[in-house]
Protein backbone atom coordinates (compact mmCIF):
# COMPACT_ATOMS: atom_id res chain seq x y z
CA UNK A 1 0.00 0.00 0.00
CA UNK A 2 1.46 3.12 -1.31
CA UNK A 3 1.52 6.57 0.66
CA UNK A 4 2.32 9.74 0.07
CA UNK A 5 1.94 11.77 3.70
CA UNK A 6 2.46 15.34 2.09
CA UNK A 7 -0.19 16.40 -0.13
CA UNK A 8 -0.03 20.59 0.07
CA UNK A 9 -2.58 22.62 1.08
CA UNK A 10 -0.92 25.61 -0.32
CA UNK A 11 -1.97 25.74 -4.27
CA UNK A 12 -1.26 26.61 -7.69
CA UNK A 13 -4.58 27.48 -9.36
CA UNK A 14 -5.33 28.06 -12.91
CA UNK A 15 -7.08 30.27 -14.46
CA UNK A 16 -11.11 29.65 -13.38
CA UNK A 17 -9.87 27.30 -10.65
CA UNK A 18 -10.93 26.75 -7.12
CA UNK A 19 -8.73 25.53 -4.42
CA UNK A 20 -10.91 22.61 -3.74
CA UNK A 21 -10.67 21.48 -7.56
CA UNK A 22 -6.74 21.65 -6.98
CA UNK A 23 -7.11 19.45 -4.51
CA UNK A 24 -9.54 17.23 -5.91
CA UNK A 25 -7.78 16.76 -8.80
CA UNK A 26 -4.66 15.74 -7.21
CA UNK A 27 -6.11 13.48 -4.96
CA UNK A 28 -7.83 11.70 -7.93
CA UNK A 29 -3.82 11.54 -9.77
CA UNK A 30 -2.73 9.77 -6.19
CA UNK A 31 -5.40 7.51 -6.77
CA UNK A 32 -4.74 6.77 -10.32
CA UNK A 33 -1.18 6.61 -9.73
CA UNK A 34 -1.42 3.55 -7.43
CA UNK A 35 -1.64 5.50 -4.24
CA UNK A 36 -3.93 4.37 -1.40
CA UNK A 37 -3.65 6.71 1.65
CA UNK A 38 -3.01 10.42 1.61
CA UNK A 39 -2.60 13.40 3.85
CA UNK A 40 -3.52 16.88 3.13
CA UNK A 41 -1.27 19.10 4.61
CA UNK A 42 -1.51 22.28 6.49
CA UNK A 43 1.50 24.17 6.77
CA UNK A 44 1.77 27.10 10.21
CA UNK A 45 4.81 29.40 10.61
CA UNK A 46 5.34 30.56 13.99
CA UNK A 47 2.65 29.92 16.97
CA UNK A 48 -0.42 28.09 16.50
CA UNK A 49 -3.66 29.40 16.20
CA UNK A 50 -7.28 29.49 16.69
CA UNK A 51 -7.70 29.78 13.27
CA UNK A 52 -5.30 26.60 12.41
CA UNK A 53 -8.00 24.20 13.46
CA UNK A 54 -8.00 21.68 10.45
CA UNK A 55 -9.70 23.40 7.74
CA UNK A 56 -10.18 19.93 5.56
CA UNK A 57 -12.81 19.36 7.45
CA UNK A 58 -15.45 21.89 6.43
CA UNK A 59 -14.04 20.58 2.90
CA UNK A 60 -15.95 18.26 0.41
CA UNK A 61 -13.34 15.55 0.80
CA UNK A 62 -13.94 12.53 -1.98
CA UNK A 63 -15.33 9.84 -0.02
CA UNK A 64 -13.79 6.30 -1.17
CA UNK A 65 -17.31 5.94 -3.32
CA UNK A 66 -16.82 8.34 -5.75
CA UNK A 67 -16.09 7.97 -8.77
CA UNK A 68 -12.38 8.09 -9.83
CA UNK A 69 -10.81 6.68 -6.74
CA UNK A 70 -10.13 3.28 -5.29
CA UNK A 71 -12.08 1.64 -2.97
CA UNK A 72 -9.45 1.92 -0.03
CA UNK A 73 -8.46 5.15 -1.08
CA UNK A 74 -7.69 6.88 2.18
CA UNK A 75 -7.58 10.41 3.59
CA UNK A 76 -5.88 12.08 6.26
CA UNK A 77 -5.00 15.13 7.30
CA UNK A 78 -1.29 16.73 8.78
CA UNK A 79 0.00 19.64 10.11
CA UNK A 80 3.54 21.10 9.83
CA UNK A 81 4.71 23.54 12.31
CA UNK A 82 7.53 25.95 10.73
CA UNK A 83 8.85 26.24 14.73
CA UNK A 84 10.61 28.90 15.32
CA UNK A 85 10.92 29.22 19.21
CA UNK A 86 11.58 26.82 21.54
CA UNK A 87 8.57 27.78 23.37
CA UNK A 88 6.60 26.12 20.67
CA UNK A 89 7.37 22.76 22.13
CA UNK A 90 4.35 23.65 25.07
CA UNK A 91 2.09 23.85 22.21
CA UNK A 92 2.54 20.39 20.47
CA UNK A 93 0.21 18.07 22.82
CA UNK A 94 -2.81 16.08 22.29
CA UNK A 95 -4.58 18.57 24.57
CA UNK A 96 -4.37 20.94 22.08
CA UNK A 97 -7.58 21.64 20.13
CA UNK A 98 -5.78 22.99 17.24
CA UNK A 99 -3.28 20.24 17.29
CA UNK A 100 -5.40 17.33 18.09
CA UNK A 101 -8.08 18.41 14.61
CA UNK A 102 -5.08 16.68 12.72
CA UNK A 103 -4.17 13.20 12.39
CA UNK A 104 -0.51 13.57 11.58
CA UNK A 105 1.68 16.05 13.27
CA UNK A 106 5.33 17.43 12.18
CA UNK A 107 7.75 20.29 12.59
CA UNK A 108 10.32 21.60 10.34
CA UNK A 109 12.54 23.45 12.36
CA UNK A 110 14.25 26.23 11.23
CA UNK A 111 18.19 26.14 13.38
CA UNK A 112 20.11 23.43 14.67
CA UNK A 113 18.58 24.06 18.21
CA UNK A 114 15.46 23.74 17.11
CA UNK A 115 16.62 20.42 15.68
CA UNK A 116 18.17 18.99 18.39
CA UNK A 117 15.00 19.82 20.28
CA UNK A 118 12.74 18.26 17.80
CA UNK A 119 14.82 15.04 17.83
CA UNK A 120 15.13 14.72 21.55
CA UNK A 121 11.70 16.14 23.31
CA UNK A 122 9.02 17.39 20.67
CA UNK A 123 6.05 15.00 20.38
CA UNK A 124 5.36 15.03 16.57
CA UNK A 125 4.73 11.95 13.95
CA UNK A 126 7.66 13.61 11.22
CA UNK A 127 10.56 15.86 10.95
CA UNK A 128 10.63 17.64 7.94
CA UNK A 129 13.57 19.66 6.40
CA UNK A 130 13.82 22.20 3.53
CA UNK A 131 16.06 19.95 1.88
CA UNK A 132 15.60 22.15 -1.75
CA UNK A 133 17.70 24.22 -0.04
CA UNK A 134 21.37 24.76 1.60
CA UNK A 135 20.73 23.59 5.18
CA UNK A 136 21.51 26.11 8.11
CA UNK A 137 23.23 23.81 10.27
CA UNK A 138 25.14 19.96 9.47
CA UNK A 139 22.98 16.52 10.68
CA UNK A 140 24.36 14.46 13.04
CA UNK A 141 23.96 10.65 13.80
CA UNK A 142 23.96 11.78 17.38
CA UNK A 143 21.39 13.68 17.33
CA UNK A 144 18.74 12.40 14.46
CA UNK A 145 19.72 8.99 16.71
CA UNK A 146 17.37 10.15 19.23
CA UNK A 147 14.26 10.95 16.80
CA UNK A 148 15.07 7.31 15.26
CA UNK A 149 14.81 5.97 19.30
CA UNK A 150 11.55 7.67 19.72
CA UNK A 151 9.67 6.31 16.72
CA UNK A 152 9.86 10.10 14.85
CA UNK A 153 10.33 9.83 10.88
CA UNK A 154 12.22 12.42 8.63
CA UNK A 155 10.77 13.68 5.38
CA UNK A 156 11.82 13.73 1.97
CA UNK A 157 9.97 16.13 -0.62
CA UNK A 158 10.88 15.38 -4.25
CA UNK A 159 8.65 18.17 -5.41
CA UNK A 160 10.88 21.00 -5.17
CA UNK A 161 13.49 18.92 -7.81
CA UNK A 162 11.30 19.31 -10.35
CA UNK A 163 10.64 22.48 -10.41
CA UNK A 164 14.49 23.72 -10.31
CA UNK A 165 17.51 22.14 -11.19
CA UNK A 166 19.40 24.61 -8.36
CA UNK A 167 16.97 22.63 -5.53
CA UNK A 168 16.85 19.46 -7.62
CA UNK A 169 20.91 19.63 -7.05
CA UNK A 170 20.34 20.68 -3.09
CA UNK A 171 17.80 17.93 -2.62
CA UNK A 172 20.03 15.37 -3.92
CA UNK A 173 22.71 16.36 -1.69
CA UNK A 174 20.69 16.80 1.23
CA UNK A 175 18.84 13.09 0.92
CA UNK A 176 22.05 11.87 0.45
CA UNK A 177 23.05 13.34 3.26
CA UNK A 178 20.07 12.47 5.49
CA UNK A 179 20.11 8.91 4.75
CA UNK A 180 24.11 8.60 5.83
CA UNK A 181 23.34 9.79 9.09
CA UNK A 182 19.94 7.56 9.96
CA UNK A 183 21.55 4.85 8.00
CA UNK A 184 18.80 4.39 5.61
CA UNK A 185 15.72 4.28 8.51
CA UNK A 186 12.77 6.40 9.45
CA UNK A 187 12.74 7.50 6.07
CA UNK A 188 9.35 8.63 4.64
CA UNK A 189 8.76 10.19 1.11
CA UNK A 190 6.36 12.10 -0.27
CA UNK A 191 5.76 14.57 -3.06
CA UNK A 192 4.27 17.95 -1.38
CA UNK A 193 2.67 18.62 -4.38
CA UNK A 194 1.11 22.29 -4.81
CA UNK A 195 -0.35 20.94 -8.62
CA UNK A 196 -1.47 17.99 -10.20
CA UNK A 197 1.37 18.12 -12.60
CA UNK A 198 4.53 17.94 -9.35
CA UNK A 199 2.99 14.43 -8.48
CA UNK A 200 4.75 11.32 -10.00
CA UNK A 201 4.14 7.04 -9.43
CA UNK A 202 4.91 5.46 -6.57
CA UNK A 203 7.91 3.14 -9.13
CA UNK A 204 9.38 6.81 -10.76
CA UNK A 205 9.98 7.62 -6.84
CA UNK A 206 11.48 4.37 -6.02
CA UNK A 207 13.94 5.32 -9.26
CA UNK A 208 14.38 8.83 -7.73
CA UNK A 209 15.70 6.86 -4.71
CA UNK A 210 18.58 5.32 -6.22
CA UNK A 211 20.09 9.03 -6.71
CA UNK A 212 19.86 9.03 -2.77
CA UNK A 213 21.60 6.00 -2.49
CA UNK A 214 18.93 4.07 -1.58
CA UNK A 215 18.10 0.28 -3.10
CA UNK A 216 14.89 -0.50 -4.30
CA UNK A 217 13.32 -2.40 -1.24
CA UNK A 218 15.05 0.26 1.01
CA UNK A 219 13.01 3.30 -1.59
CA UNK A 220 10.11 0.97 -1.21
CA UNK A 221 9.52 0.92 2.30
CA UNK A 222 9.82 5.00 2.46
CA UNK A 223 6.53 4.63 0.82
CA UNK A 224 4.91 1.75 2.52
CA UNK A 225 6.06 0.07 5.67
CA UNK A 226 7.24 3.40 7.08
CA UNK A 227 4.33 5.82 6.66
CA UNK A 228 2.39 3.01 7.91
CA UNK A 229 4.85 3.71 11.43
CA UNK A 230 4.07 7.37 10.94
CA UNK A 231 0.70 6.55 11.07
CA UNK A 232 0.63 4.47 13.96
CA UNK A 233 3.09 6.43 15.91
CA UNK A 234 0.37 8.95 15.15
CA UNK A 235 -2.24 7.24 16.54
CA UNK A 236 -0.57 6.28 19.58
CA UNK A 237 0.63 10.07 20.33
CA UNK A 238 -2.85 11.29 20.15
CA UNK A 239 -4.62 8.14 22.57
CA UNK A 240 -1.36 7.52 25.14
CA UNK A 241 -0.37 9.68 27.62
CA UNK A 242 2.85 10.08 28.64
CA UNK A 243 4.01 7.10 26.77
CA UNK A 244 2.92 4.74 29.53
CA UNK A 245 -1.51 5.19 29.92
CA UNK A 246 -3.93 4.25 27.35
CA UNK A 247 -7.05 5.46 27.71
CA UNK A 248 -10.12 3.89 26.07
CA UNK A 249 -13.79 3.54 26.78
CA UNK A 250 -15.41 0.83 29.00
CA UNK A 251 -17.43 -0.18 26.28
CA UNK A 252 -14.87 -0.28 23.37
CA UNK A 253 -13.01 -3.28 25.37
CA UNK A 254 -13.64 -6.94 24.22
CA UNK A 255 -14.99 -10.03 26.45
CA UNK A 256 -11.89 -10.87 27.27
CA UNK A 257 -10.35 -7.63 28.53
CA UNK A 258 -13.34 -6.65 31.08
CA UNK A 259 -10.72 -7.88 33.60
CA UNK A 260 -8.82 -4.03 33.52
CA UNK A 261 -11.95 -2.14 34.98
CA UNK A 262 -11.74 -3.90 38.57
CA UNK A 263 -14.78 -5.31 38.24
CA UNK A 264 -14.07 -9.39 37.69
CA UNK A 265 -11.52 -9.34 40.81
CA UNK A 266 -14.41 -9.83 43.04
CA UNK A 267 -16.06 -12.77 40.98
CA UNK A 268 -12.70 -14.67 40.67
CA UNK A 269 -12.41 -13.96 44.94
CA UNK A 270 -15.41 -15.90 45.14
CA UNK A 271 -14.49 -18.72 42.98
CA UNK A 272 -11.84 -19.07 44.56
Amino acid sequence: MFHDLNISNDSKLKAGETHLDSLRKRLELCSELGYEVVALNNTVVGKIGQNNVNPFRKLDIPDVSDKGFRKSFRVLSRLTIVVEDISQNYELNANNPVVASYDILAVQPTSEKLFQAACGTFEVDIISLELSTRLPFYLKHSTVGLAIERGIHFEISYSACIKDSTARRHLISNAINLIRVTRGRNIIISSEAQKAMELRGPYDIINLCSLFGLNQASARDCLTVNCRSVIYHSETRRNVHKGVVSVNAVGDLKSHEEWKTGEESSVIAMEL
